[in-house]
């Protein structure tokens, strides 16, 4: 790896998430990968599209194959059984599962095996054939046995980098491949490695930091769609559908459920870029959002047995369960533990004169709720504080400041210098800030400070150059280095947890609740 970067950046970080790479449509890009061939049927399950490799897979050209009956290529009973599997997948009311089937295809002289996976929508049917790879495939006992090994590893694990950190060591020895990386993504679509396992001429990724626009947003939803990314080799030359325009659509042919569909050169090049020849990519799913990825990443072409891909994507349901069961056993716990907090907050509040008192010094107060520096409450020309604040005449510039520019509701920042300049003298109390209005027009308020803590992101690559768009500002290149480019972000505190959020907002309905019921 080269030698690493640095870059200081002042204020909340950065949105990494391309709109220009998110917009490219990747799905009507009407190219396959050629270790496969798709067929496009009508209902009557004539074919009226496919893939120009149809010569290389099947012996046939494609002008001898389009709008002939699947009939007469296929066995009676093969076709039976796909269309039994059509009118299931039409009859249900759940999700399409696209589930793999043998497909014999005669030729004339010959026939071959193929793996099919078929995509039936409301127009047409799409169906995907690769070569069947018996001779390399295991036993369905030798699969079986793996993953029941690893699904037990996983169930043993007690931390999310734990989990990930097994999913990553038994993914390679599963799998072959050279790399695999176990990513996790933030709320702004960067993903980091929390999970890696690798040789040891792969360079060591583990803790980076990925920007958004690696895998932009069109990518992200596909992962929905597809259950993996599979590019065997990087150099292949792309295959078009024959004829060009879709006759049952007349446009290109929607390719979202397509494992072959083709990639975008700029992915190819990111490919080279990394120095890899092959790449896999599984989504971590929870609770229908996407939460991370598994990433496999091999030096020299590779193409997984079907066999071997399906258990990935099982082996990534069971990794996604286990990691969100994980996380919603710490979040109940730390629930309960601001639920227990709370509640004695609530009984101080109604049981002392004044307000202020039971909320700055009670046991416990908001500094321990809520993990404050300081806290202060600007009441009736009053200014009463607790732990690290600012000086009192900044608090009563800063409630003027927030009676102008947030009106009656709370306002929450964890870079409050970027926001209000100001308060850049005081950074060191107060760059995050929960403000909850008691009577704003008055300024009066509930201030709850959080410190400045500096962080270190380290990022694979500098996130600034991710993108490097030509001058016609049409085509552009991914960044050519991901070697360590560390940036050190100030000006900011912790950020505040949507449970501490909801916590405060009820503290503050209490307080206005005394307020009213003592005056009124």
């Amino acid at each position: 790896m080269e030698n690493k970067t640095s870059a200081l950046l002042n204020g909340g970080e950065k949105n990494y998430d391309s709109d220009f790479c998110g917009s490219i449509p990747l799905h009507q890009i009407n190219l396959i990968q050629p270790h496969g061939l798709l067929l496009v049927l009508d209902n009557s399950l004539h074919i009226r599209q496919v893939s120009e490799n149809s010569v290389a897979l099947l012996g046939l050209a494609p002008d001898t194959i389009l709008e002939q009956p699947l009939s007469a290529f296929v066995p009676e009973k093969e076709l039976a059984d796909l269309q039994l599997k059509l009118t299931r997948e039409q009859e249900s009311e759940l999700d399409q599962v696209d589930i793999p089937f043998s497909l014999t295809f005669g030729t004339g002289e010959s026939s071959k095996v193929f793996t099919a996976t078929v995509h039936p929508e409301a127009e047409q049917i799409l169906i995907e054939m690769e070569p069947a790879q018996r001779e390399d495939d295991k036993s369905f006992l030798t699969f079986f046995q793996q993953i029941k090994y690893i699904t037990s590893r996983i169930k043993q694990a007690d931390s999310t980098e734990a989990i990930a950190q097994i999913v990553a060591d038994e993914f390679k020895l599963f799998t072959g491949f050279d790399r695999v990386l176990v990513y996790r993504f933030d709320q702004q679509w960067n993903g980091t490695v929390i999970g890696q396992a690798k040789t040891e001429d792969m360079s060591d990724l583990l803790g980076l930091r990925f920007p958004a626009s690696d895998v932009p947003k069109q990518a992200r939803d596909l992962y929905f769609k597809n259950p993996y990314r599979l590019i065997p080799a990087r150099d292949y030359e792309p295959v078009r559908l024959h004829p060009i325009l879709n006759p049952i659509t007349r446009r290109f042919t929607d390719l979202t459920s397509c494992n072959l569909r083709s990639v975008a050169g700029v992915h190819l090049e990111y490919m080279g870029n990394m120095g890899i020849s092959a790449s896999m990519s599984v989504p971590l799913i929870m609770e229908g959002k996407l939460w991370g990825l598994i990433s496999c990443h091999h030096k020299t072409p590779k193409n997984p047995s079907y066999q071997e891909r399906t258990a990935m994507e099982l082996l990534s349901t069971i990794a996604a369960v286990r990691l969100g069961a994980y996380e919603k056993e710490q979040l109940a716990t730390m629930q309960a533990h601001m639920r227990g907090q709370h509640a004695t907050m609530l009984e101080q509040l109604f049981n002392h004169d004044f307000f202020a008192e039971a909320l700055l010094h009670g046991k416990p107060n908001l500094v321990e709720l809520l993990s404050l520096g300081g806290a202060a409450v600007l009441y009736e020309g009053n200014v009463h504080t607790v732990g690290n604040t600012p000086p009192v005449p900044k608090l009563k510039e800063l409630a003027s400041w927030l009676r102008r520019n947030s009106s009656d509701k709370t306002y929450v920042t964890n870079s409050l210098p970027q926001a209000y300049p100001n308060s850049k003298d005081y950074k060191d109390e107060a760059s995050g800030l929960l403000a909850l209005p008691i009577n704003p027009d008055q300024g009066e308020y509930i201030l709850c400070f959080r410190g400045e803590v500096l962080r270190t992101v380290n990022w694979s690559g500098n996130p600034d150059q991710a993108i490097r768009m030509e001058p016609d500002g049409k085509s552009y290149h991914p960044r050519n280095s991901f070697a360590l480019y560390q940036q050190t972000v100030q000006l900011t505190s912790h950020p505040w947890k949507q449970e501490e959020l909801e916590a405060a907002e009820a503290l503050r309905s209490a307080v206005l609740s005394k307020i009213i019921r003592e005056k009124y």
